[in-house]
This record gives structure tokens, C-alpha cells and sequence, in this order.
């Protein structure tokens, strides 16, 4: 038996298992791309408006998320495309890849699986190699498709060749950078947590790169999120950036495989802290204890929402000049409010993103609590004097919590920032309302979660389903031209978006109720339910 013995089996056993996860994912990314192309072509049809655009891309605010700007002399469908999506697209494949690797690898461990699995014919290098080649073959369609999709609208062929073929090598590089994680972390959540850390330490280096020289510096090039736009596709393209990927992927594998094999299954190269002999003042309940388990997440997603919101406020005075080119977009910025609204509702649209953010947040919180309810640690609480009531209601409580403070975070980031760009300090105090006023929605979703956590634990997939089609909609559908019943049908949707719309308390209230009476069946579902039912 070699070390990677019962690897071709495994990888199957992967993709079966993960083929509704894996599908989602390709449709989404490579739906966005195909979505969006010829979306930014209909908006932007004329060189002033993409000239406009491209001025926008020029700000500090757009190098950050759009890159260093290739192509922006002469701003046509390609470069707009490759500078107003790579990031987005980067993000998203980093963090499939992550969770994908770390969840066949040290989360197996840590539930024991993967021990059960060794005792087998199995190799020890195997369950690795599997997570490491299922990683890499949806990396490569995800980006195969992509171009295609490109190609299909037109796009130059090699272009996008090259663009899907360095989408899929930063995903499977990501891949790589987690596999390593996962040998040095002993928990499933430190190893992710590890990884996301690096993540933002790259996405950093290239943002600082980026801004300190055009086309970007030596600290842009020591990250993986610079390389696929220093290939310049659809401006002057070269290949010759692609094949960074290849050497770290390479010395990546090549670490994480050394470092498996000098520590012992289920064991970290450094191993996790002993906790404190007796617990603190503040941990003296089921509410402390799901807040403390949270505390790391909670203060990196607000802190995240509070950047990025500010970076959007910055914005609201480049804006401006790119909108008087393009009535189109005017119409859809303003919110219908036409150009005199232009301030408020592009500020209304970014507080949008805010919400989005908030309520990913509140269904992954309450998912937490479905963790520890299949994990068995669930179990060993309620066997103490616990209620079941008691413990999901301090779960969902704990949810609310969190996403009302990271909108709150955004409201106040994106006020602070366009206050300071308007010299008008009352937008700090108009944009943290606006961001409360739809705090409902997050509600919405974390209540959606927690009633399918306590009465129908099989269907929660059906959540994140709802919150992708949110997504999607919300930030295409108006470009796309779809109909307003399937607009309506977006749970961001749902509300007025503040400044640019009046407020009205009848939505507000239906969504609350909806929330009360989720939380309500939720409460009363997980009381009557075996403990980790499906």
C-alpha cells in the first residue's frame, strides 16, 4: 500500500458528496460572468460613458477594488469587465477553495471520520491528494467555463483563455494556501480562520501595491490577487504571470505534504491553548457562551463591513461625472429618483451591500449552532440544566445581535466617509439610519435559518439558495432588464432603500412579524425534534 492508496475512490466519494455545493458554486460564478458582460455593454454603449467609467476606476476607491486599471486610455468591453469583476470573482473562488479544502481535510479529522477511513485500505497521503484534486478540477471548469462564456460575447478568444486559465490557478493557489493551514491549525475553524487570515494579508499587499504605483509595485506582485490582471488581457496581453501560480502551487502542495507528515492524525503542528481551570465572570450562560465562541467572527466581519463601507462613502463625490454620461444609469443608481437624487440613492445602493453582508453573516451564526448540535457538543450542554429553548433562543439571539452590529458598523462607516467627502455631517446620522431601517431583512434570514435548523434541518440549503438569488438579482437584475415580479422575489427587495425612498412602516413591520413568528416555530420545532435529526 503507497501513500496515496484509495485516492481515485475518494475523489469520487468527494464530488458525490459535494455535488450540489460544487454545481451551486460553478452556476454562480460562471452565471455572474455570463450575466454580466453583456450587461456592462448595454449600460455603458458609448465611449463617454465608458470613459466615465473609466475615471472611476481611476480613484483611490477603484484601484482597491478593481486593480491597477489596464486599459483604462481606452475603456472598452474587456478591460471594464476584467477591472470591475476580477476582485470579486478572486474572493469568491478563494473562499470555495478554502472551505472545500479545509472541510475534506481537518474537519474530517477533527470528527473522526478520517480516522475510521484510515483504519482502512486508505493512505495516509490520500484524503489530502483527494481535496487537493477536487479543489483543482472545479477550479479549471469554473475558469474553462468562464472563458467560454467570454468568448461567447464576443471577447477576444485568447483573452479570455488566458483569464479563465489564471481565475483557475489563483482558485486551486488558495486551495493550496489552505491545505497548509489545515497542517498547522488542530481545529476545523482555526484552520479556515488561518487561512481567511492570509487571505486578507494578500488581498492587502496587492491593494497597497496597487496604490503606491501605477500598474503596481513589488509588494502587488508578491500576491496571487495581482496576477491574473498583470497578464493586461484585452489590453497587451502576456502569459508569463500565469506561470507564478505554478510555482506556488507547486511549493505550496509540496510544504503542506511535509507538514503532514511530521505530525500525528488529528493533531496540529501547533497545538490549541488549554482553556483557563474555571470559566471568567462573563461566561455564566448559554447567551455568553455562543457570544464567546463568535467573538473572533463577529469582530472580523464588523470590522470588514466597517472598511469597506467607507471605502463606498468615498465615493459618492467621483460619481457624479460618470452618471451625467449615462441617463441609464441614472435611472438605476437614483432609485428612480432621478438625477437630483443622485447622492442619496447611490449611497442607499452601497448601504445595500452592507445588508448583503449582514445577513450572509446572520445565517452562517445560526448554522453555528447546528455545528455544535452535530458535532454532539450541543448534547453535552443540554444534558446539564439547559432547556432547549433556552440554548437555540441564545443562539438566535446572538445572530440578531451580530448582524444589527454590522449594519450599524456600515451605516456609521459609510456616513462617516461621505460626510467627510461632502463636508455635510448629517449623512453619518442619515446613512446609520438608512442602515438600520433595513436591518429587518438580516432578521429575516437569520429567523429563515433558525426555523429550518430547529424543525427541518435537511432543508436549510434552501436559505443560502434564497440569499444567491438575493444576491444575484439585486446587484444585476436592474442591468439585466428583469421583470419586477422577479425583482420582488429578492429579499433585498423587500424594503425601501433609504435616503433615496420614503420611509414606509407597513413593510418594516410585515418583515418583523415574519421574523417573530420563524423564531417562534423555530424555538418550537428544535423542543419536539430528536437532537441532530435531519
Amino acid at each position: 500500500m503507497s501513500a496515496f492508496t484509495g485516492t481515485g475512490t475518494l475523489v469520487r466519494f468527494v464530488l458525490r458528496r459535494d455535488r450540489v455545493r460544487l454545481v451551486v458554486w460553478t452556476l454562480a460564478l460562471v452565471g455572474t460572468v455570463a450575466a454580466t458582460i453583456p450587461a456592462l455593454d448595454g449600460m455603458f454603449s458609448t465611449d463617454a460613458q465608458r470613459q466615465a467609467r473609466a475615471a472611476l476606476m481611476s480613484t483611490p476607491t477603484g484601484v482597491v477594488f478593481g486593480g491597477p486599471g489596464y486599459g483604462l486610455d481606452d475603456y472598452q468591453l474587456g478591460p471594464m469587465m476584467v477591472n470591475e469583476l476580477t476582485m470579486s470573482m478572486l474572493i469568491a473562488l478563494a473562499v470555495m477553495s478554502i472551505l472545500h479544502v479545509v472541510r475534506h481535510t481537518r474537519a474530517e479529522e477533527e470528527s473522526g471520520r478520517a480516522e475510521l477511513l484510515r483504519a482502512s485500505v486508505l493512505g495516509p497521503g490520500a484524503q489530502m491528494t483527494a481535496a487537493l484534486v477536487t479543489v483543482s478540477v472545479v477550479n479549471l471548469l469554473i475558469g474553462g467555463l468562464t472563458a467560454l462564456a467570454m468568448a461567447a460575447n464576443g471577447l477576444e478568444a485568447a483573452d479570455s483563455a488566458a483569464y479563465g486559465l489564471g481565475l483557475a490557478l489563483a482558485g486551486i493557489s488558495f486551495g493550496a494556501v489552505a491545505a497548509v493551514c489545515a497542517q498547522i491549525a488542530e481545529h476545523g475553524r482555526g484552520a479556515a480562520g488561518l487561512a481567511f487570515l492570509v487571505l486578507g494579508v494578500l488581498f492587502l499587499s496587492r491593494v497597497v501595491g496597487d496604490m503606491a504605483e501605477e500598474g503596481g509595485n513589488a509588494l502587488s506582485w508578491l500576491s496571487p490577487f495581482a496576477w491574473v490582471q498583470q497578464t493586461r488581457v484585452f489590453d497587451d496581453l502576456r502569459w508569463w504571470p500565469l506561470a507564478l501560480y505554478a510555482g506556488l502551487v507547486a511549493v505550496l502542495f509540496a510544504l503542506a505534504y511535509a507538514l503532514a507528515g511530521r505530525r500525528d492524525l488529528g493533531a496540529g503542528l501547533v497545538s490549541a491553548r488549554p482553556g483557563p481551570a474555571g470559566a471568567g465572570g462573563l461566561l455564566n450562560g448559554v447567551f455568553a457562551l455562543h457570544l464567546h465562541q463568535q467573538r473572533g467572527a463577529v469582530v472580523a466581519w464588523t470590522a470588514a463591513t466597517f472598511l469597506f463601507a467607507l471605502a463606498f462613502g468615498v465615493l459618492v463625490t467621483e460619481v457624479d461625472g460618470m452618471l451625467e454620461e449615462n441617463p441609464d444609469l441614472v435611472a438605476v443608481v437614483s432609485g428612480g429618483g432621478g438625477a437630483d437624487d443622485i447622492t442619496g440613492g447611490f449611497l442607499g445602493t452601497m448601504s445595500g451591500y452592507v445588508l448583503m453582508a449582514a445577513s450572509a453573516y446572520a445565517v452562517v451564526s445560526v448554522l453555528r449552532a447546528r455545528t455544535e448540535e452535530a458535532s454532539g457538543r450541543a448534547e453535552l450542554t443540554l444534558s446539564a440544566a439547559v432547556g432547549r429553548v433556552r440554548w437555540l433562543g441564545g443562539a438566535l439571539l446572538v445572530s440578531a445581535l451580530s448582524s444589527a452590529l454590522i449594519v450599524v458598523a456600515g451605516g456609521v462607516g459609510m456616513g462617516l466617509s461621505a460626510s467627510a467627502a461632502l463636508a455635510d455631517s448629517s449623512w453619518t446620522w442619515t446613512m446609520t439610519g438608512a442602515a438600520l431601517a433595513q436591518l429587518p431583512v438580516a432578521l429575516l434570514f437569520a429567523g429563515l435559518t433558525g426555523l429550518l435548523v430547529g424543525a427541518a434541518p435537511r432543508l436549510v440549503p434552501l436559505v443560502w439558495v434564497w440569499l444567491g438569488y438575493s444576491l444575484l438579482v439585486t446587484m444585476f437584475g436592474a442591468l439585466l432588464g428583469l421583470d419586477d415580479l422577479l425583482l420582488d422575489m429578492s429579499a433585498f427587495e423587500m424594503l425601501p432603500r433609504l435616503p433615496a425612498e420614503e420611509f414606509d412602516a407597513v413593510p418594516v413591520a410585515a418583515v418583523l412579524g415574519a421574523v417573530l413568528v420563524a423564531n417562534a416555530i423555530a424555538l418550537a420545532g428544535f423542543r419536539r425534534r430528536d437532537l441532530a435529526g435531519v
